[in-house]
């Protein structure tokens, strides 16, 4: 339907032209002309025939074989259909065999391959074995000794192979992030032979040389950060005053303010650093084939060193294993260094944390301290920090403060004020 307003324009073609012509399908008109001399081809037309030589009454049918459906072979008749079709395809082209002679022999001879033998016997091996596992599953264990007699009792470990067998523990490998942190630092150390209440002078003696060097190395320590300290940091009398501050701060403001020197141009600043590009040194074909031709022949000139190289080296056999057995001699002090730092990383404490673990103070008497009796030995330390310390040493805790100390807040605490519990003045 045309819209409102728009004028829909008419061709006017003439009727006597063959672009007006009407297109009509005749194609069932044709079909039938071709049915109609069709039959006149095969003996006339079927309109003009009588019944008689059209149709016949075939009386050899009992009315029994009429009211009986008749059964059709169906199967039979598709693959009659397909054997018909099998004859009528052209047959195959022949390929020609590629294989040895003494291969197509042994196939048209029916003997097994050496392959074919190998993987015979394998698999009859592999029934057997599968045979004897199933009796042997079956099969009740027979003990061959004695469980109650009296060195059986006492015996924690028996002979019996079926005993070794059922109790054998299997070793589970933990974690590497759980390996990796672990300490083989005992649960609680033994201490100094020196730190007994009635110690040998030798003993003694060694525990304040060992004393001594430690608390030696932490004064070393804290003298060095004074040190550093005091060159990084002024003392009182070259502390800045306000004097020195101020003239430190306008330094340079006040120089060439009244010169008469001349202003850098503003453009210089924009200009390129890099040279300018003449005409002569840009590349034409002709340089750049010889530029290309000059590489190809310093890269056949390396192939050809690295080849004599290589053809070398087939003379220097001897030398060739002993580079080898010397690569061989440093990979094992490797792996024993490798193996000497486990077993010293293994007594260390790692840093879990901010804070590094410092080993605690060690417990000495002095000599006038020392008593002959146990009832009269003045206890040193406390069973709980010893137990918190030994937590941080062997990577259970993280480090931190001694116990009871109070932790300093990071961060300011937040007041909210609930709307609920709002104090009202």
């Amino acid at each position: 339907m045309a819209e409102r307003g728009t004028v829909t324009k008419r061709s006017r073609l003439g009727k006597n032209k063959k672009k007006a012509w009407r297109k009509v399908d005749i194609n069932d008109v044709e079909e039938a002309l071709e049915d109609e001399r069709l039959q006149e081809r095969t003996g006339g037309l079927l309109e003009k025939k009588e019944d008689a030589s059209l149709f016949y009454v075939d009386k050899s049918v009992s009315l029994l074989d009429v009211d009986k459906p008749k059964q059709s072979n169906k199967r039979k008749a598709q693959e009659k259909l397909k054997e018909i079709e099998v004859a009528l395809q052209p047959p195959p082209p022949k390929r020609k065999d590629k294989r040895a002679r003494a291969v197509i022999d042994r196939e048209r001879s029916g003997q097994p391959t050496l392959t074919q033998k190998d993987s015979i016997e394998k698999r009859r091996a592999a029934k057997q074995q599968s045979y004897a596992r199933t009796r042997n599953r079956v099969k009740m264990p027979i003990a061959d000794v004695d469980i109650w007699a009296a060195e059986q009792l006492t015996d924690s470990k028996p002979d019996d192979d079926h005993f070794l067998t059922v109790t054998k523990k299997k070793r589970v490998k933990a974690p590497a992030r759980l390996t990796k942190s672990v300490s083989d630092v005992p649960a609680v150390e033994t201490p100094h032979p020196g730190a007994s209440y009635n110690p040998a002078f030798d003993e003694y003696q060694a525990l304040l040389k060992k004393a001594n060097s430690r608390e030696m190395g932490r004064q070393r320590d804290e003298e060095r950060i004074k040190r550093a300290l005091d060159e990084k940091f002024p003392d009182a009398s070259e502390a800045p005053t306000e004097v020195t501050t101020l003239q430190e701060m306008s330094a340079g403001l006040f120089e060439g303010v009244d010169s008469d020197e001349e202003t850098p141009d503003p453009d210089i600043s924009n200009l390129s650093v890099n040279p300018p590009i003449r005409r002569e040194h840009k590349k034409d074909e002709r340089r750049r084939k010889k530029e290309k031709a000059r590489k190809q022949k310093l890269k056949e000139k390396e192939n050809l060193k690295e080849k004599r190289k290589k053809d070398n080296n087939i003379f220097r056999l001897k030398s060739i294993k002993a580079e080898i057995r010397k690569e061989t001699e440093e990979a094992g002090k490797k792996a024993e260094e490798r193996a000497e730092k486990r077993t010293r990383d293994g007594m260390r404490t790692r840093r879990l944390a901010k804070t590094k673990f410092e080993e605690p103070d060690m417990e000495v008497k002095l000599s006038d301290e020392l008593v002959g009796s146990l009832r009269e030995l003045r206890p040193e330390g406390h069973l709980l920090i010893d137990r918190f310390q030994s937590l941080m040493k062997r990577n259970k805790l993280e480090p931190r403060g001694a116990p009871g100390r109070k932790q300093k807040r990071k961060y300011k605490p937040k007041v909210f004020e609930k709307k609920s519990h709002k104090d009202v003045k």
